[in-house]
C-alpha cells in the first residue's frame, strides 16, 4: 500500500505526530496548529505508510514554517488540494504537474524548495529511462546561436505536461556565439477566473557544448538545482528547429520532452516530412506530437487581463513535487476537460479549509490565553505566599531579640 492509497482520514491520523517544543517555538501557535490540522494533503512519491510517516515527521520537525505558510496561503493550499484529486488516475503524474503549473506562486515554490532541496524530506523521483540521451549522430552538426535571436514559437510539442500550451512565444538573445538566453512565456487557463488566462514566463540561459554544437546546457540553477539539456535534432535557418530535451532536479531525475520551434505562429505543413525524418533516429514519431495554438487571442471573457496575471516561475519544466511512475499521455485530452472542474473544487475546498483553520486557530489562541492567565495567577499566589513567609520570618526575628 502506498501513501497515496490512504484515505484522507488515514492520512490525517498518520500526520498527527508529536511536535517538539523547539518546532512549536519556531512555527508559532498557528503554524503548529496548521501542521496538525485536517488540511494537510501532501503530494508524495509512492511510499509505504512508514515512509509516509517519516516524510510527515520530517516536514513537521524540519520545515514547519514553510509548511505552515503553505497551508495558510490560498494558492499553495489549493495546489495541494488539487494534487489530492489526481490520486489513482491513470495520468496521475500529468495531472499533478498541471496542478503545480496552474497553482504556482512564491509560497508554493518556497515550500517545494524546503521539502525537497533544503530539508530533503521528499525523495527524488528516479529516472525511468523514458528520455534517454540521444546518440550524437542524430544531432545537427552546425547550430549558430546568433541565428536564433528574435521571436520563435513552439508550434508543436510532445509532452502534454510541459510542451503543449497556448501562446508559447519565446524571445531569444545571443550574448555570445555560444550562449543563448531565452525569455520563455506560455498561457494556461486561469484556475480562479475559469475562462480567463494567466501568462507564465521564465528566463533560461543555455551554453553550447564546445565539441557538439547541437547540444546546449542550462545548468547551475539555484531552484531545485535543475538542469535542462537541449539536443537539436534538425534546423532550417529562419524557418524551424527541433529540440529534444531531458533534465534533472532535486525532485525528479530524467524528465523530458520535445518541441518544434518555428518563426511563424503555426508550423507549415511543408516542413513536416523533414521533421519526421529527424525524429526517427531517436525513436519518436510525428504522430506523437500535437500542434499548439499561438494565435495569442485576447482574454476570452470581458475581464481585462490584470498585470499580475503575468506570473514568473523559477522553471518551465518539472518545478514541483512529483509522484513516482511513468506518465501516461493517452488520457491527456480527457484530463484537459476534467481538470477544470477538479481545480474549481480544489479552490472551493481550500477556501472552506481556510475558514475552518481560522476558526480553530482562534479557539486555540483563546485556550492558550486562558492557560497563560491561569499560570500568571498561580505565579502571583506563589509570590504572595513567599512574601507572607518572609514577613513572618522578619517579624519573628525582631520578637526573638
Amino acid at each position: 500500500s502506498s501513501f497515496q492509497d490512504l484515505g484522507v482520514l488515514e492520512i490525517l491520523d498518520l500526520m498527527r505526530l508529536p511536535l517538539p517544543v523547539d518546532a512549536v517555538k519556531a512555527a508559532g501557535t498557528f503554524g503548529a496548529f496548521a501542521v496538525l490540522s485536517s488540511s494537510l494533503l501532501l503530494p508524495l512519491p509512492a511510499v509505504s505508510k512508514t515512509d509516509g510517516a517519516a516524510i510527515g515527521a520530517c516536514l513537521i520537525t524540519k520545515a514547519p514554517l514553510a509548511l505552515a505558510r503553505c497551508l495558510t496561503d490560498p494558492i499553495c493550499l489549493a495546489n495541494l488540494a488539487c494534487i489530492q484529486t489526481c490520486t489513482d488516475r491513470p495520468d496521475e503524474g500529468t495531472c499533478q504537474i498541471k496542478c503545480g503549473d496552474e497553482f504556482a506562486n512564491s509560497v508554493t515554490e518556497d515550500f517545494t524548495r524546503a521539502a525537497v532541496t533544503e530539508k530533503k524530506c521528499v525523495p527524488q523521483r528516479g529516472d525511468d529511462g523514458s528520455y534517454p540521451v540521444p546518440q550524437s549522430s542524430s544531432l545537427v552538426r552546425e547550430f549558430v546561436t546568433t541565428e536564433i535571436e528574435g521571436n520563435w514559437y513552439i508550434s508543436a510539442g510532445l509532452n502534454p505536461a510541459f510542451d503543449i500550451f497556448d501562446c508559447q512565444l519565446h524571445k531569444f538573445e545571443a550574448p555570445s556565439p555560444t550562449t543563448l538566453v531565452g525569455n520563455l512565456q506560455w498561457r494556461i487557463k486561469d484556475p480562479i477566473a475559469g475562462t480567463n488566462f494567466v501568462t507564465r514566463y521564465t528566463v533560461q540561459t543555455f551554453d553550447q557544448d564546445p565539441h557538439q554544437p547541437g547540444i546546449l546546457y542550462n545548468h547551475d540553477n539555484e531552484f531545485l538545482h535543475y538542469q535542462d539539456d537541449w539536443y537539436v535534432l534538425d534546423y532550417k535557418k529562419d524557418k524551424y528547429f527541433v529540440v529534444y530535451y531531458r533534465g534533472t532536479n532535486d525532485a525528479w531525475d530524467g524528465y523530458g520532452g520535445a518541441v518544434v520551434y518555428s518563426r511563424e505562429p503555426s508550423l507549415r505543413k511543408e516542413y513536416v516530412p523533414e521533421i519526421k525524418k529527424a525524429l526517427e533516429p531517436i525513436g519518436l514519431r510525428w504522430e506523437q506530437f500535437s500542434l499548439t495554438d499561438n494565435t495569442c487571442r485576447a482574454a476570452e471573457t470581458k475581464l481585462e487581463e490584470f498585470e499580475e496575471d503575468l506570473k514568473f516561475v523559477e522553471t518551465r519544466v518539472a518545478g514541483g513535487l512529483q509522484l513516482a511512475g511513468k506518465l501516461v499521455y493517452s488520457e491527456v485530452v480527457e484530463l484537459e476537460k476534467e481538470v477544470v472542474e477538479l481545480e474549481k473544487e480544489a479552490v472551493q475546498e481550500a477556501k472552506i479549509i481556510g475558514k475552518a483553520v481560522g476558526k480553530e486557530a482562534q479557539v486555540i489562541e483563546k485556550e492558550l490565553e486562558k492557560d497563560l492567565i491561569a499560570v500568571e495567577k498561580t505565579v502571583e499566589k506563589d509570590v504572595a505566599a513567599v512574601e507572607n513567609e518572609f514577613v513572618k520570618d522578619f517579624k519573628g526575628l525582631f520578637r526573638r531579640r
